[in-house]
């Protein structure tokens, strides 16, 4: 009797490694995009949820004195702490709001450190957003958003 033995390999052929290489490749060169752009994005929602705060206290501020407040400067941090809009951990943007008897605008500029350019607006006698640099419109708030906005908070 002929006895067959199994030939089991030990290692890897130069076909499969190759293979495995070009599939972590593809996999890096889908994945690092995606990421960086989810970074952006995540840093300028929360410029946008801290200029949200500032519509909010702005809102508050008319309904009180009939006026909406300007705080900009160096003094822009100290007047939004008095506001009830804490923004000392803020490292991304600069926030600064210009308002008078009738409207109001807050903007949002970023910061080196934040890896991007650009400025964020909200300007409410059009109750529209905008920006400039490399902050796209499809990272600001959607119309219906808006239309949230001002159906709570009637000027």
């Amino acid at each position: 009797m002929k006895e067959t033995l199994l030939h089991s390999p030990k290692s890897f052929t130069l076909i499969e490694l190759l293979v495995v290489i070009m599939l972590v490749s593809i996999l890096a060169a889908v994945a690092v995009p995606l990421y960086l752009d989810y970074s952006e994005t995540s840093k300028v929602r929360e410029a946008v949820g801290v200029i949200k705060a500032i519509i909010t206290s702005q809102k508050v501020e008319k309904i009180r004195t009939l006026q909406y407040y300007t705080a900009t400067g160096g003094t822009a941090a100290t007047i939004f702490l008095n506001k009830g809009i804490d923004l000392t951990d803020s490292l991304y943007f600069s926030y600064e709001t210009n308002g008078d008897a009738d409207a109001f605008t807050a903007t949002a500029t970023a910061t080196p450190e934040s890896g991007i350019t650009g400025t964020i607006t909200y300007d409410s006698a059009t109750n529209s957003w905008s920006s400039t640099g490399d902050i796209t419109g499809s990272m600001l708030p959607e119309p219906a958003e808006e239309a949230e906005l001002g159906m709570f908070f009637m000027a």
